[in-house]
């Protein structure tokens, strides 16, 4: 009888919280610097100090160790996100620094030597200033390209082409177009097809429309050796 009349005890009274802010109060308010076996689970959790673990990284690994040994130990899990969520809406609240000296320290000495010092500007327009350079001299940028010998340094397929067009060669890609043109045989100068009257022709006499064609006209185009070695035609005034 006696001990069904006893309080219940901390961790009791623990799991039977239901909100979110009486659970994360409770869960930050365990000694966690006075116990001693979830300290030495840290030190092996964080693994060696000069690891090169950022800080904010250590932070985390330290937080995931509290939920895990918090629900061993209390039987109760906390969320991780939702904790997150609740500290940066209760800014006041202190979270249990759990972290040992050595780890804060190496990892402090470590995130300042990542950050460059800057230089304060000594005029207050200089700190508006931009710190990139607005101007390139193109001449002395190009003069310290150019190759020795005054000859521009063309890329290696160009410098390629033009060697092959001074030899006369071919060019590897580029079509060759002749100098003559070739016609198609079956193209004639004068077509098959009756020349279709005009609208004015409609009451000509039936025989003018089988009038044999221009006599003068080439039934065919000239052959290129013509072409070639006809005189050129000369104007007359």
């Amino acid at each position: 009888m006696d001990q069904l009349n006893q309080p219940p005890s901390g961790a009791e009274v623990i799991r039977l919280l239901k909100e979110d802010d009486a659970v994360f109060r409770a869960f930050d308010a365990y000694p966690w610097t006075k116990d001693n076996m979830f300290l030495s689970g840290l030190h092996a959790i964080l693994g060696d100090p000069n690891a090169g673990t950022s800080l904010d990284s250590l932070q985390d690994m330290a937080t995931h160790a509290r939920i895990f040994y918090y629900a061993q130990r209390i039987g109760v899990t906390i969320d991780f996100a939702r904790y997150q969520s609740w500290l940066e809406e209760n800014h006041e609240h202190a979270v249990p620094d759990v972290l040992p000296d050595e780890y804060r320290l190496a990892a402090e000495t470590r995130d300042k030597g990542k950050q460059p010092e800057l230089s304060t500007p000594s005029l207050p327009w200089q700190a508006a200033a931009p710190k990139t350079a607005l101007y390139v001299d193109r001449q002395a940028a190009s003069a310290s390209a150019a190759p020795a010998g005054g000859e521009p340094n063309y890329p290696m397929a160009f410098a390629e082409m033009l060697k092959l067009l001074q030899e006369g060669k071919p060019i590897p890609g580029i079509r060759q177009i002749p100098n003559t043109v070739i016609r198609d045989p079956s193209v004639k100068p004068v077509g098959s097809r009756p020349v279709p009257r005009k609208p004015w022709e409609k009451n000509v006499v039936a025989s003018t429309q089988t009038t044999q064609p221009n006599t003068t006209l080439d039934t065919s185009f000239p052959t290129e050796d013509y072409e070639t070695s006809a005189p050129p035609a000369t104007q007359t005034s």
